[in-house]
């Protein structure tokens, strides 16, 4: 089971303003709690004991709600960036004297991730870095034409074609193997997005696995995100 947790709650949200302006977006409210309370309500429901959140931008804000976590039953401790530093480089800013498994989330999304499957991976099928998507569907509200360029030739046409994809949920799975290497090359505060982590693990002979997720899942990066995910809890609650 995993126990550690380290949540990304910097960002200055700017596709997200004016609500930004004032307001960190991980304290933005869905409902009648904060993005960030739901995050740790649902770490901690499963066993996650010990969370890290990552902050930056209105840092005191974020600070001063959550404290030291003892209002919601767990343990919290604060990771301060003192430039952004990607979605992978606080991790070259976790303790000293840390190395063990860890979640890494991003702080602008609501899941039900089951965090056992992550879990599974790491210590049963041997993974190193696992990486949680979802199944996205994308409509075409046109036909597409796939031709040949030399000849002209039209080789296929499909009439407002649907189209599947898996995307990155945000949510990943890192195994203190992997703490222990980034400690070792990286300097602190170190800028470092998760895609370049992942091909630097994948030329070092890492083992990267993929955990679908089936639930849901929302992501509250922008204005109508916001707006859409605040009328489905109020709808639901």
């Amino acid at each position: 089971m995993m126990k550690n947790s380290i949540i990304l709650a910097g960002g200055l949200g700017t596709r997200l303003r004016p609500l930004t302006d004032e307001i960190p977006k991980p304290l933005l409210p869905i409902g009648d709690k904060p993005i960030l309370e739901r995050i740790i309500e649902n770490m901690t429901a499963q066993g996650i004991e010990n969370i890290f959140i990552s902050v930056n931008y209105k840092k005191d804000m974020i600070k001063n709600y959550f404290k030291d976590g003892k209002m919601m039953k767990t343990k919290i401790k604060y990771i301060e960036e003192e430039r952004s530093t990607g979605t992978a480089g606080c991790l070259t800013l976790l303790p000293e004297n840390f190395c063990d498994d860890i979640i890494v989330s991003n702080g602008d999304l609501l899941s039900d991730v089951d965090y056992n499957g992550i879990d599974k991976l790491l210590h049963v099928d041997g993974a190193d870095f696992v990486l949680t998507t979802i199944e996205k569907s994308y409509k075409i509200d046109f036909g597409v034409i796939n031709s040949d360029e030399s000849t002209k030739k039209l080789i296929d046409w499909v009439e407002k074609p649907t189209y599947t994809y898996n995307v990155n949920a945000g949510i990943y799975g890192v195994s203190a193997r992997v703490i222990k290497f980034i400690k070792n090359n990286f300097k602190q505060n170190t800028r470092i997005d998760m895609p370049e982590l992942w091909k630097i693990l994948t030329e070092n002979n890492f083992t990267l696995l993929i955990y679908k997720h089936p639930g849901d899942w929302y992501d509250i990066g922008r204005i109508d995100d916001y707006v859409n995910i605040n009328s489905t809890f109020s709808n639901n609650n």
